[in-house]
């Protein structure tokens, strides 16, 4: 297919690269059925939220993009602090998104405030997996039974595996409306450096100012690979990392093997307590097992 969509007969030609289009087949009989133009450049991510609702991309000209996906509509979207976003991912609730990419950085997305409310710093070069932990029990607030805490993952071409925690209370701080600044140091290398300068008009934030966004440190920052990482998994027992030297490396969760003993032996007098958490609230390095 050529660039400006000509040699796609199925489809009309896209008249302006630079805006979200959508066309669907001329034939009911095509297959595929739809073509979703995204942006220029590549697109180098796409999740679904849990429920299937909403699809998230993330593309070389450093957007986030959040699409109503069965309206075929953009409805809201932002822009990293520098370079691509290489990789997004969705909490189970669909209420955050978790994006990273050229920057160095994991950034939290919100779905109800449809801004960023957090971000992460950690890496030393370019982020190229994000994973919710779904299998992690989240304490809830009281009488309301919203999430009050997350735990993520993310790996980097640092080889480091980082495992946070998203707290409600330390995140919910009104943004002040001003211009981009205050960007850290980022990794050298990044070949889209000249999409920065290319703001899609409409809905699509900048970057907020980093001063006017809280932090967040990792809880574990633990080199895994002796290789680029490429992405991770949890599982309810392990982590699951992956790296360019064709490994995958299967961790053992902080704690877990302890707490399934504790708890086969609680099962034996009682089945009325809870079961223990999978991970502990704070962990080091040095507790993963290979």
């Amino acid at each position: 297919m050529s660039k400006d969509g000509a040699g796609d007969s199925l489809f009309p030609i896209i008249k302006d690269q630079t805006q979200f289009s959508v066309a669907h087949a001329r034939s009911s009989k095509s297959n595929p059925i739809a073509r979703w133009h995204i942006c220029q450049g590549s697109i180098n991510s796409i999740a679904f939220s849990t429920d299937g609702t909403y699809l998230a991309t993330v593309g070389r000209d450093g957007y986030l993009r959040v699409f109503d996906y069965s309206r075929e509509q953009l409805i809201c979207g932002g822009k990293s602090y520098y370079g691509a976003l290489l990789c997004c991912a969705w909490s189970m609730d669909g209420k955050y998104i978790l994006t990273g990419g050229e920057d160095d950085l994991v950034q939290v997305w919100s779905m109800e405030d449809r801004k960023v409310v957090a971000w992460g710093e950690g890496h030393n070069s370019w982020v190229s997996g994000v994973a919710f932990d779904s299998y992690w029990s989240s304490p809830t607030s009281d009488g309301t039974g919203e999430n009050v805490m997350y735990r993520f993952g993310s790996v980097g071409q640092d080889t480091q595996l980082l495992l946070w925690d998203l707290v409600m209370d330390e995140i919910v701080v009104p943004l002040r409306r001003c211009p981009p600044g205050g960007s850290p140091t980022y990794s050298a290398g990044s070949q889209s450096s000249h999409w920065d300068s290319i703001c899609p008009v409409g809905i699509l934030q900048p970057a907020p100012s980093m001063r006017d966004v809280p932090k967040l440190s990792p809880l574990v920052a633990h080199r895994v690979h002796t290789e680029p990482l490429s992405g991770l998994i949890f599982t309810q027992e392990t982590v699951l990392t992956v790296c360019r030297e064709g490994h995958v490396k299967i961790w053992m969760r902080p704690g877990y093997a302890e707490s399934q003993s504790n708890n086969s032996e609680t099962m034996l007098s009682t089945s009325s307590k809870e079961k223990p958490p999978l991970l502990p609230s704070r962990v080091g390095s040095s507790s993963y097992k290979q």
